[in-house]
């Protein structure tokens, strides 16, 4: 397609918007939606492409996938090895560990599936993600995959207005299922690729309604679109659903300036300006500099919300990106004549690079050589990752989840009842040979979901959306449950309890003695305080037994309330590991992490909890458990 150089400044536009985004300034709360005005003016090129040559029989797959892969590989590849290289030196075991992961998949594009499960309990802040904005990059290679047999197979059966039928059905049903995703599952639909895909389609069918015409210029519209996309980047924050309808706001403003803009002043004169076009031709490498700037430049205490600070960092995203166009892009791109060696095993190169960067992110994700590095109090410090945290907190429900109590024998039958904070307990009774002794099964109700068992619900409804948590959980409702808390002998009752809670749980201990004969253990809440090991890591390692980090005032006032509760025993949790009232040890006596959110215990911090529940006389008479 002819060069138009608006395009470079509404990338410029786009990219600015995001970086500015990224770096907690505040400004502009919208400008992610720089990412939904990239896919728009990728959808447009491509489209164009193809369409044309579909026209005067140009087109072959090979081409298109050739040229895709020489103008996005490149660079991506470069920022990978060179971040790659970084990890292995800077970060911690488990920071290095999720890079690893997030490398392996973007190279494959697939990084987009990936960062959908990423966030959990234990999973860091977005900020603090080097890769984290490879989602996009995905999204668009997965369109650029399949868009090429679409539309080479709706061309064949109709012709140009069967691919244009084509791609408007195809985004019709995008957003329709971007709509139901955000209301229905929020963190896939906004890394979902069909969830996406309209948004690219959109400039699909832009360029394919100005195919074979010439553009209508009008500088009214394209000023208006301009309108649109800074009313975006102004007025919108997180809270605004994406993808959804709210992102027709700066999709349909980027299909106004690249349908209407005209050929000279105006917004083209705004967009085309010197400054805007060298900004929009580095677009693609400041896109991928600036993630991994802003995270690394986090990960060591330099926040990027301060001006100062923000200027210098994007200063350094902009020489980097001009250094990889230049360097990077452009040679693989069009190597010039000079270069024959360039031109001929370019794509050669490229492979070994993808495969090298496959191989040693295999080796940081699967092998423990991230902890080998390190001297043997630091493996201590580092030895339970973020993935192991999670899989270890989850991996404890696994036979016991909502099951039937086996009935043989003369094991105490326990109930319990509870969330993440639930499953922590589980963990300690198995860490210290209790769980061994008793008939166990688990009822598991998410913390925001309002865990009591109520008979009058006046005033929950403040609190939480009980008509969802009804569908997400079984809130002492089914016979199944009903019946599991009528047979135990114990109900234990942990979760993640805040202070507003404690009048609902003194309702929920009394409906329980009504409904079920069993006694009833509760746990309160806790929250060791939060630091990361990299704070710890930086302490004298015979001095970090001894570091103290603060802890909530609510928890501790929330289990002082707790304490006086109707309860057969009561179990604070938060005590066992933190005998002083407002802090917390950041390590075991040991040296092993107690937690890395704050709140849910590490294998090492879960045997020490479990030891001190051999302590507690009343709980093990009431389980009726031997220590083994």
């Amino acid at each position: 397609m002819d060069y138009r150089k608006e395009i470079d400044g509404l990338r410029a536009i786009a990219v600015l918007a995001v970086i500015v985004d990224h770096t907690g300034l505040g400004w502009l709360p919208g400008g992610y939606a720089g990412v939904d005005v990239f896919f728009v003016i990728s959808g447009y090129l491509i489209t164009g492409i193809v369409n044309k040559g579909l026209a005067d029989g140009s087109f072959t797959f090979r081409d298109f996938y050739k040229r895709r892969a020489f103008r996005i590989f490149p660079a991506l590849f470069f920022v990978l090895a060179i971040m790659t290289l970084f990890s292995w030196i800077f970060l911690t075991p488990s920071e290095l560990q999720d890079f690893s992961a997030s490398v392996f998949f973007s190279v494959l594009f697939l990084s987009n599936g990936y960062f959908i499960n990423f966030v959990d309990y234990f999973g860091p802040s977005a900020s603090v993600i080097p890769l984290l904005h490879t989602w996009s990059l995905a999204v668009e290679e997965q369109f650029y995959i399949l868009f090429p047999l679409l539309a080479w197979a709706s061309w064949k059966l109709g012709g140009k207005r069967g691919l244009l039928w084509g791609v408007v059905c195809l985004g019709i049903a995008s957003l329709l299922l971007a709509e139901w995703g955000w209301r229905n599952e929020p963190r896939a639909n906004y890394f979902f690729s069909p969830s996406r895909f309209w948004e690219i389609l959109l400039g699909s069918v832009a360029a394919l309604a100005l195919a074979g015409r010439k553009r209508p210029e009008n500088g009214a519209l394209a000023t208006f679109g301009l309108a649109m996309l800074v009313a975006t980047f102004v007025l919108y924050d997180d809270l605004v659903p994406f993808p959804s309808v709210y992102a027709l706001l700066p999709t349909l403003g980027t299909v106004l300036i690249l349908v209407f803009a005209p050929v000279q002043g105006g917004v083209s004169a705004v967009l085309s300006g010197a400054a805007m076009r060298w900004i929009g031709g580095i677009s693609f490498s400041a896109y991928l500099w600036h993630q991994p700037v802003f995270a690394f430049s986090r990960i060591h205490g330099i926040a990027p919300d301060q001006l100062v600070t923000a200027c210098v960092l994007i200063a350094l995203v902009l020489g980097l990106s001009y250094g990889s166009w230049r360097l990077i892009e452009q040679p693989f791109r069009s190597p010039a004549e000079g270069r024959p060696m360039l031109r001929k095993f370019r794509g050669m190169i490229l492979t070994v690079m993808a495969i090298a960067l496959i191989a040693i992110s295999l080796v940081g994700y699967v092998s423990d050589a991230p902890l080998k590095r390190h001297s043997a109090a630091d493996q201590n410090l580092f030895e339970t990752t973020r993935v192991e945290a999670s899989s270890y907190n989850r991996g404890i429900r696994k036979g016991f989840q909502r099951q039937a109590f086996d009935g043989s024998g003369d094991a105490t039958k326990v109930a319990m009842v509870g969330d993440s904070f639930g499953r922590d307990v589980m963990n300690a009774l198995q860490e210290n040979g209790m769980m061994a002794q008793l008939d166990f099964a688990l009822w598991t109700i998410g913390h925001t979901c309002a865990p009591f068992f109520l008979k009058d619900e006046t005033g929950l409804s403040e609190h939480v959306d009980i008509e969802a948590c009804d569908a997400e959980w079984d809130r002492y409702q089914s016979e199944a449950m009903l019946r599991s808390l009528a047979q135990a002998d114990v109900i234990i009752v942990s979760h993640k309890w805040s202070e507003w809670q404690v009048p609902f749980v003194e309702k929920t201990l009394e409906n329980l003695t009504e409904h079920s004969d069993a006694k009833v253990i509760l746990v309160g809440p806790k929250q060791f305080g939060f630091s990361g090991l990299r704070e710890v890591w930086a302490i004298e390692e015979d001095l970090r037994p001894s570091v103290e980090l603060d802890v909530s005032d609510e928890v501790v006032a929330t289990n002082s309330k707790m304490h006086a509760l109707k309860a057969d025993a009561y179990f604070d949790i938060q005590l066992s590991v933190c005998p002083a009232t407002s802090s917390c040890p950041a390590t075991t006596p040991d040296g092993r992490a107690i937690s890395l959110d704050g709140g849910h215990l590490t294998p090492a911090a879960a045997r020490l909890v479990g030891e001190r529940l051999w302590d507690n006389s009343e709980i093990v008479e009431i389980l009726g458990v031997s220590r083994p």
